[in-house]
């Protein structure tokens, strides 16, 4: 009897399997063929160069800005304070105010501050910030900063608690 029944079960399951094999459409659609695909592709990578052009000119323009008179200093991020001239033009200390909002990482940090002048370059002071385990101690906030500084000097000043 249960023999039969298990036979009974078994055979249902098969025509349920061979109903379903047959009724479903098993093909994947193909609504975007490689044309299409390719053509998608070529139009994104254009997009691509135009707004690397963009950015590119960004960056040109937002650093000619820099060189410009204290009206137009005032940015996200940074806020230009005064520049002191010493004995030779080459010589001019700039003092900046650093913004360091919420989010800001010391990569971040380090190319603003390259940015502004105060330092050289940015990756090595980032890496200067890794190497003594600064990277997750810089606090958010506006930072007195000056040209003059030396690395340890900066990370001490962006690492400090500001109210």
């Amino acid at each position: 009897m249960i023999r039969d029944i298990l036979r009974a079960v078994g055979i249902g399951c098969f025509l349920a399997a061979g109903i379903l094999y047959f009724t479903i459409d098993n093909k994947v659609p193909s609504d975007i063929d490689s044309q299409q695909l390719q053509a998608t592709v070529k139009k994104l990578q254009s997009e691509l160069a135009k707004t690397k052009e963009l950015l590119a000119t960004a960056q040109t323009t937002s650093s000619v800005k820099e060189n410009a008179p204290k009206a137009d200093a005032k940015k996200a991020g940074e806020k230009e304070e005064d520049v002191t001239e010493s004995n030779s033009s080459s010589d001019a200390i700039l003092k900046t105010i650093l913004v360091i909002e919420d989010g800001s990482n010391s990569t971040v940090v380090s190319a603003n501050l390259e940015r502004l002048s105060i330092i050289d370059n940015a990756a090595i002071f980032d890496s200067y910030l890794e190497e003594n385990n600064l990277t997750g101690k810089i606090q958010i906030g506006e930072h007195q900063v000056n040209s003059s500084m030396d690395f340890k000097t900066i990370a001490k000043e962006i690492t400090t608690v500001k109210k």
